[in-house]
């Protein structure tokens, strides 16, 4: 493979044995050069602007910074080059992370299968220009918990509606395919959801929709294309009415 046709990749982590465990892991894919590491914070950033990668593996917790607020500190252009994935043993930081713009979120220690997972998305997110000049965006994504200790990452389109259980004080997803609703971290609250992504639309005080899997609004009730069809609980509150009908009028 020529090198021009190499993903550029930079890691930046203060623990060398997983910056270690992680160099090993990538060599198993032959368009995958990590042209440099770094082992904090302050010399991240410094490699950003010089070596401008196209891809980023970055720590949350390191001495000087945190990974999120590395990010902060990227320009515009650097983060809409760069694939940034954070990289961590906190599974806490995920939703902020790709609230900052990281396209994944991969765990310590290192699954082969999430890996490879995250490098052919990658794959398929990398820019390619259409003939009409439009640009193929990456399908963002977040990392939820099914239960105490499994996780699956889930496509933000997959997600029909969040529900707020008063009974439980916690959101919850509604996701395409699985069969129970999946409970959000006691931290989360509505604002956090709507920055996802401007599909998600708050239509009531427990509700926040897809706007893309609503096809109408009968008698103040929400109908879904499928696969949430099914779904007929859903009302629109009276001062969410208007946006949500203006939205509709603008799409």
């Amino acid at each position: 493979m020529a090198k021009e046709d190499k993903l550029k990749t930079l890691i930046v982590d203060n623990d060398p044995s997983d910056v270690q465990s992680l160099v090993k892991h990538l060599k198993s894919y032959a368009h995958i050069e990590v042209a440099e590491v770094c082992y904090n914070a302050e010399k991240g950033l410094m490699a950003m602007k010089e070596l401008q990668p196209d891809l980023l593996f970055l720590d949350v917790e390191m001495p000087d910074m945190t990974g999120l607020d590395f990010i902060e500190h990227l320009d515009t252009a650097t983060r809409r080059h760069c694939k940034i994935v954070i990289y961590t043993a906190y599974a806490d930081y995920m939703l902020e992370a790709l609230r900052k713009h990281a396209v994944d979120f991969l765990l310590k220690p290192i699954d082969t299968d999430d890996l490879d997972g995250i490098i052919q998305r990658i794959n398929l997110a990398k820019d390619e220009e259409l003939a009409d000049g439009r640009i193929f965006k990456p399908e963002r994504s977040i990392l939820m918990f099914i239960n105490v200790s499994d996780f699956r990452l889930v496509r933000l389109k997959d997600i029909g509606v969040f529900r707020y259980n008063s009974i439980q004080r916690v959101w919850e997803a509604i996701v395409a395919h699985l069969d129970k609703p999946v409970k959000l971290k006691r931290s989360v609250n509505n604002r956090m959801l709507l920055a996802l992504d401007p599909m998600f639309v708050q239509v009531h005080q427990k509700y926040i929709v897809n706007i893309n899997s609503l096809t109408q609004v009968n008698n103040n009730m929400c109908v879904f294309l499928p696969p949430f069809d099914d779904i007929d609980y859903v009302t629109v509150g009276s001062s969410y009415r208007k946006k949500l009908m203006n939205l509709f009028i603008n799409m």
